[in-house]
């Protein structure tokens, strides 16, 4: 049992409103397709560069709220889970997912992240969402970090400034008006934003949450509340974050998605002076950037390691050896290709729709093998289908760089 006095009602708001909204049917949604941006298995590459995929973890889940925790259990029957979390009725909905699925191979425990006794246990630790609204965001992640085994692997989310700052005037606001999370009061609150201006900043990040895949956090009261009535919220900017994993002795390793922080969002090439200061720009300063001239974040997704040798991978271009594989990340076909008529087609997710021509595309379609591969294929192709192109190494190496940092692919050295 946690020793957590509960004296800013963090414990009672997710007792009052559990979140996310519970599923009861979680079997029958990852047969439909319903996936956890935590799942390892999409994950594998970003987590363990250095690892063969297994899917026999232990596995630490550390703010599992109702549903992360069953849907990693059924979907990892092989793994076993430990869920910890501090609100008694999303609790309870796992102890009846627990009860209906027969599951074995999940534990879960009221208990506080900072509570954890546990050293160099698990091999993958999650806490997406959670961190952010602990009492001590520093202690927590140290805490994570603890737990972890020297080649574990951490999934962690927290919120960013950058897409939030709309999000925290309407905190303060509804504070003025001392408006709390009930049904009336949430009702008030939404009709405020409402009429609130259209360029407020507040809209940003509502379009941006309209749009996303994830929990829709503004179509229930409790994805709601959880926005704008927080007992606790804290928001990092990118050299907060650095500082944040640096003091928990951790090393960051990757994005969950490049594209927000590494993609090109300006064509430098026609400036040189401008371009060289750009392409000069390190991982931290190259993803603020990014978010300051195009702020579409509202929160960071990442993987961190306890070895340095695993700091920030692959964002070093000479990390990109013929040896390196490269596998297909996320994006799936749109249109097909049609090679006769040098059509490369289009891949993308969701909102996302990348044209690629003949050379990418064939590039592309040779992916999820090992970089000296995919080139010797290629230039087969190319050869076959009468391209006039034969590419070196480096010419490959810069395309595929390219593709990782706009979040297309993953590198990997197994």
């Amino acid at each position: 049992m946690s020793n957590l006095k509960d004296t800013d009602g963090i414990e009672q708001q997710y007792t009052e409103h559990p979140y996310p909204d519970p599923i009861f049917d979680m079997s029958d949604r990852i047969q439909s397709g319903y996936r956890q941006g935590s799942c390892p298995e999409e994950q594998w590459y970003k987590l363990f560069p250095e690892k063969t995929y297994r899917d026999d973890l232990n596995v630490l889940i550390a703010g599992c709220g109702t549903n992360q925790a069953v849907y990693h259990a059924l979907k990892f029957p092989n793994s076993h889970h430990y869920a910890i979390d501090v609100s008694d009725m999303s609790l309870n909905h796992v102890r009846s997912m627990i009860k209906n699925y027969g599951i074995k191979n999940l534990e879960i425990e009221k208990k506080d992240i900072v509570d954890l006794t546990h050293e160099g246990e698990f091999d993958y630790v999650i806490s997406t969402g959670v961190i952010h609204h602990t009492k001590d965001p520093q202690k927590s992640l140290s805490k994570l970090v603890e737990t972890t085994k020297d080649d574990g692997a951490l999934f962690i989310m927290v919120y960013a400034i950058y897409l939030r700052v709309g999000v925290y005037f309407m905190q303060d606001a509804f504070r003025y008006l001392d408006l709390k999370p009930t049904t009336k009061d949430i009702g008030i609150a939404k009709r405020l934003i409402n009429l609130s201006l259209q360029n407020h900043y507040v809209h940003n990040y509502i379009k941006e949450a309209e749009n996303s895949t994830g929990t829709k956090d503004l179509t229930f009261d409790a994805g709601f509340v959880d926005t704008f009535f927080n007992a606790r919220d804290v928001a990092y900017d990118i050299f907060q974050l650095k500082e944040l994993i640096g003091n928990a002795g951790a090393y960051f390793q990757s994005w969950g998605d490049n594209s927000a922080f590494y993609r090109k969002v300006f064509n430098f090439s026609a400036a040189k002076n401008l371009n060289q200061a750009f392409d000069n720009l390190g991982p931290w300063e190259l993803a603020d950037f990014t978010q300051k001239v195009w702020p579409n974040m509202g929160k960071f997704s990442f993987s961190l390691r306890k070895d340095k040798q695993y700091e920030h991978r692959f964002f070093n271009i000479a990390e990109i050896l013929p040896s390196t594989y490269a596998y297909r990340y996320r994006l799936t076909d749109v249109e097909k290709p049609n090679l006769s008529s040098r059509d490369g087609g289009s891949i993308g997710i969701h909102r996302l729709k990348v044209k690629l021509d003949i050379r990418e595309r064939i590039i592309w379609d040779n992916l999820n093998n090992k970089i000296e591969d995919v080139l010797n294929a290629s230039n087969k192709l190319f050869s076959e289908h009468g391209i006039d192109t034969e590419l070196s190494f480096e010419e490959l190496q810069v395309m595929l760089h390219q593709f990782w940092k706009n979040g297309y692919l993953s590198f990997s050295d197994k």
